[in-house]
């Protein structure tokens, strides 16, 4: 069990680095825009849309990387009131809960970049780019949160504190 949460810990620290990365590309991106339409009156017409999917990237693929930090969003009241035993068991019960949450997830963007590459689906805008794409990073990035939640679980489970 430990070297399946070890696995799943490498993959999210992975994939928030490509959210990083996604991150820096956004940002090159956008100042590029600024700089073509400031000094010569210009539009790469594709910078709102790909700003858009890289957004979308990289708040998929950072969220299981948010998981391993311990970063996501936690209630503290109650959790702090009990002692280290029922603590255990609210982890347990969250950490199901968002395993479900992420199987409905990636059963969801599964269907919908299945469908995109079934139907050649394209964005309407100008660059009409296969929506596969950008459908297939929401997919994994929601693929490697499920395995994070199933890390967590696993941790918990051996009695470690997440």
């Amino acid at each position: 069990m430990r070297s399946i949460a070890r696995a799943a810990e490498r993959l999210a620290t992975l994939s928030g680095w490509v959210a990083g990365f996604l991150l820096l590309l956004t940002t090159g991106l956008i100042l590029f825009e600024i700089a073509l339409r400031q000094f010569f009156g210009r539009s790469t017409l594709i910078a709102e849309e790909y700003s858009g999917y890289f957004m979308a990237g990289i708040v998929y693929l950072a969220a299981a990387y948010t998981l391993h930090k311990g970063e996501h969003i936690r209630v503290g009241l109650l959790r702090e009131r009990l002692d280290a035993a029922w603590q255990r068991r609210l982890d347990l019960l969250a950490g199901a809960l968002g395993l479900v949450f992420a199987t409905l997830l990636v059963w969801a963007l599964a269907n919908q970049t299945l469908d995109a590459w079934r139907y050649g689906t394209r964005s309407f805008l100008p660059s009409r780019t296969p929506l596969v794409y950008p459908y297939a990073v929401a997919l994994a990035g929601a693929a490697v949160l499920w395995t994070g939640f199933l890390a967590f679980i696993l941790r918990r489970l051996m009695g470690e504190e997440v």
